[in-house]
């Protein structure tokens, strides 16, 4: 069985682990029951990433962040470190444009693994605000006229809740933990 931990208390972050773990269990047993840990590494955590390798590198930095800070415990479990990062990246093709990305790293210190959560193009009125220095949370806690940042977030606001800000999270999980769970294609 693994130890899960997760690099931030956010609630939308959490559900996802959550989440990603109990629809890995139904077909590897060596996630049944794994508990899921949240660990506040926000004295780590990036400011808003602005490129597609800075939301990688915020989510690899937590993971390798956890595994810094678990390993050694003494324990006989398997620590699984999970770092989840969202941030913007400009739009292909269009460098006016920007798109909201997901990006997750998973580690057990040695194994590494990735994936991405999709990406949904900003309304423009949304990237200048971005742009002129304002988080991207608190822009779109004012446009939801309530705080929906750990929640549903951008996401949710952006799709009219058809994809929250956990959906984006549990699908680049399922992905980055791909090689946990199906080792027999990544060794």
């Amino acid at each position: 069985m693994f130890r899960v931990f997760v690099g931030s208390t956010r609630r939308a972050k959490v559900d996802a682990a959550i989440a990603a773990i109990e629809a890995i269990a139904t077909i590897d047993e060596r996630f049944r029951g794994a508990p899921v840990q949240a660990v506040d590494v926000t004295d780590i955590a990036p400011t808003m990433p602005m490129t597609d390798l800075a939301i990688l590198d915020g989510a690899r930095l937590r993971a390798q962040t956890l595994i810094d800070r678990t390993v050694g415990a003494g324990d006989a479990e398997i620590p699984l470190a999970i770092g989840l990062e969202g941030g913007l990246d400009r739009l292909p093709g269009d460098r006016d444009r920007f798109v909201l990305k997901t990006w997750a790293a998973a580690t057990d210190g040695e194994r590494w693994g990735y994936g991405s959560g999709g990406a949904i193009m900003l309304p423009a009125s949304i990237t200048r605000q971005v742009l002129d220095g304002h988080e991207l949370g608190d822009v779109i806690d004012e446009i939801a006229r309530n705080a929906v940042r750990s929640t549903r977030g951008a996401w949710g606001v952006l799709t009219l809740d058809l994809i929250d800000r956990a959906d984006s999270f549990t699908s680049a999980l399922l992905a980055a933990l791909a090689p946990f769970y199906n080792p027999a294609l990544y060794d």
